[in-house]
């Protein structure tokens, strides 16, 4: 028994480093990433709504980071939660909203959907997962959605 602890308290040790390894890669890129993204904003007036290269490659990471929390470790989870908050709050001073209504009926001007899964406790036909979310400043949609919906049917 006490050789099972000490391999368990262990194996939380190496995702404590790991967790804290990716917390300062992260921070180490968060400034260069602002930078980056707020120079991205300042497109001419006029200009066709759409996502930024810059921007592109960050929402495309945090659909990866929601992925990964879906399929993590519980222990791992936390970790990866509190970085795609991190990410989501600079999204937000740039005045982009990422949307993911898990559940909901999706709304056809946001997503497009992609497939169906089974998925017993919710409606048939909402959302039972995002494989890409949409993107949203003011009212004008930066980036398309993508979904798979809930087919409970045969």
């Amino acid at each position: 028994m006490a050789e099972a602890v000490q391999k368990s308290a262990r194996a939380q040790a190496r995702w404590g480093l790991q967790l804290e390894e990716l917390e300062r890669k992260l921070e180490g890129g968060f400034a260069d990433l602002r930078s980056a993204l707020l120079s991205s904003l300042s497109a001419p007036p006029g200009a066709p709504s759409q996502v930024a290269p810059e921007w592109s490659e960050l929402l495309d990471a945090l659909d990866l980071l929601e992925e990964a929390i879906r399929l993590a470790d519980p222990a791992l989870a936390p970790g990866l939660k509190g970085v795609v908050a991190r990410l989501e709050r600079s999204l937000s001073h740039a005045g982009m909203t990422r949307v993911a209504p898990l559940g909901q009926l999706p709304d056809g001007r946001l997503f497009r959907v992609v497939g169906t899964e089974p998925r017993p406790g919710l409606a048939e036909g909402s959302i039972a997962r995002v494989v890409r979310a949409a993107v949203l400043r003011g009212g004008a949609l930066l980036r398309e959605g993508e979904a798979i919906t809930v087919r409970n049917r045969p």
